[in-house]
């Protein structure tokens, strides 16, 4: 269990309590692979040291539960997501993705978050991603989620998706598929019909959380258009 600040605006701050699971660890070779991928962009990033928590170089994110008092809301009241892949997301301090997440669903009357992804892995950019999973891979990939864990809101939020990934569409709508089986709700959070991730840099080009909304799924097609 962990526990964060986060900031609200200049006169309030959530205590938030975080749990999060991982599964499996990063070979010595896997991360020499990867260090090469941001080397070879001439990213400045050390990829062990990124993915290093309490000593151990965490592959997989498979779930991550943030809650909090709320003013408005006494009982329990929880919004899912489920985003592209956890990125270098650390435990012991919140980064921007899951912060704004849940700003996001303080500022719409929720005090839980419960947050999955299409793929666990902890590299940041889709575009790595990409890299680091074969195509004959993808090609038979299901996305391990465990649905009863999900409350019945669930927010697909990951925004524009690369145009490079193969047989995405495949997975989000099997995923799709079996989350409706599951009874659960699908939204997207949206500004003028563009679903967002929730990345700074994304929130910071519409000024803020307060212009973002949620917006009901009509078809799993409208994320790549």
């Amino acid at each position: 269990m962990y526990n964060w600040q986060i900031k609200i605006n200049k006169n309030e701050c959530l205590n938030v309590k975080v749990e999060v699971v991982f599964n499996s660890e990063f070979s010595k070779e896997e991360m020499q692979e990867i260090q090469k991928f941001y080397d070879n962009q001439n990213k400045k990033i050390n990829f062990k040291e990124k993915v290093k928590v309490n000593g151990i170089y965490h592959k997989n994110r498979t779930k991550l539960i943030a809650s909090w008092q709320s003013k408005s809301k006494q009982s329990e009241n929880a919004l899912g997501f489920i985003m592209f892949n956890p990125s270098f997301a650390n435990p012991e301090n919140s980064d921007d993705t899951i912060r704004n997440a849940i700003k996001f669903a303080n500022q719409e009357g929720y005090n839980k978050i419960v947050v999955f992804n299409l793929f666990p892995i902890r590299i940041s950019g889709s575009d790595f991603v990409c890299k680091y999973y074969k195509k004959e891979f993808l090609k038979k990939y299901v996305c391990k989620i465990n649905f009863d864990d999900l409350p019945n809101a669930v927010v697909l939020c990951w925004g524009k998706l690369p145009k490079n990934i193969p047989y995405i569409d495949k997975i989000i709508e099997n995923l799709s598929s079996k989350l409706i089986d599951k009874n659960k709700k699908l939204y997207q959070i949206a500004d003028d019909d563009f679903q967002r991730h929730l990345s700074s840099p994304s929130i910071n080009s519409i000024k803020g959380i307060s212009q973002l909304r949620l917006t009901e799924i009509k078809s799993i097609y409208k994320f790549n258009n």
